[in-house]
């Protein structure tokens, strides 16, 4: 009789408890990655230097003013600011009984920083009536990002007073409150000066001052080595006597330092 070979069966088992494994361990990692990236977070002050200057309102909007604004400025922990946005204001009846008073809307802003992206916030409808210059005060909600600051998220209040000119309204808005962004960690640290030491020379004889040269530099812990600002600056002349020496240093986020030392210029008799 001729036997028929035997027929191997895969051990279903095992590759059973295989894919089981495969599946769960796929979805445990991504879990444990996602819940490993912190979150930043920055406490807001930026006095940022507006401009305002009327102008249309924007399609499908019909606000009694539209004034076109842009701020600039330096905020700690951000860098460099430009906000733009369309500021809307409802005067006189029904938002205000005064005609030369007005409620103001709720708008978008948006600021851009330099080299690194946008932060995206909306400000809420004020409740007081008020002109379009006085101090005014609004809460912001920050809506997103982009760049590093994507999925930013936060809230505050902007404060903001203008002075009323023949070329616009010019003033400064003062943004405060919390921004988080996650995975991002902000920069908040000074740099360090380094050389911002007294120095005493002596004058040549019969002058009343002599010229002075000394070296300061900055370092950041982001940013590496940075230029430095003195003032008087080195290998200016300094009159006999004692003369104050401010430096000072600035790192791509805004964060600033200052140190200062004094020149003793003494006569040569």
């Amino acid at each position: 009789m001729t036997r028929r070979p035997k027929r191997l069966r895969a051990p279903a088992a095992v590759l059973v408890t295989a894919t089981a494994l495969t599946v769960l361990a796929g979805p445990t990692i991504l879990v444990e990655a996602a819940a490993s990236a912190p979150t930043g977070t920055l406490n807001l002050n930026a006095a940022l230097r507006t401009r305002a200057v009327l102008g249309d309102c924007p399609a499908g909007v019909s606000a009694t003013v539209c004034s076109q604004r842009t701020s600039t400025g330096l905020s700690a922990g951000l860098g460099q600011v430009m906000a733009t946005y369309t500021f809307l204001l409802d005067t006189g009846p029904p938002a205000c009984s005064d005609p030369d008073l007005g409620k103001t809307r709720s708008y978008p802003v948006r600021f851009v920083i330099a080299s690194k992206g946008e932060i995206q916030f909306q400000l809420a409808a004020g409740a007081d009536c008020m002109s379009e210059a006085r101090a005014q005060t609004q809460s912001f909600t920050v809506t997103g990002g982009t760049g590093i600051y994507a999925g930013a998220s936060g809230s505050g209040t902007v404060t903001r007073r203008l002075a009323t000119t023949a070329y616009g309204a010019f003033g400064v808005e003062t943004w405060t409150g919390t921004l988080a962004v996650p995975g991002l960690d902000f920069d908040v640290t000074r740099p360090t000066l380094a050389g911002a030491t007294n120095k005493t020379v002596r004058a040549p004889r019969g002058a009343k001052s002599a010229r002075v040269a000394f070296r300061v530099t900055a370092h950041d812990d982001h940013d590496g080595a940075l230029p430095v600002a003195c003032k008087p600056r080195s290998g200016s002349r300094f009159k006999i006597g004692r003369t104050r020496v401010t430096c000072s240093s600035i790192d791509r986020s805004a964060n600033t330092a200052k140190a200062s030392f004094t020149v003793t210029v003494r006569p040569t008799t």
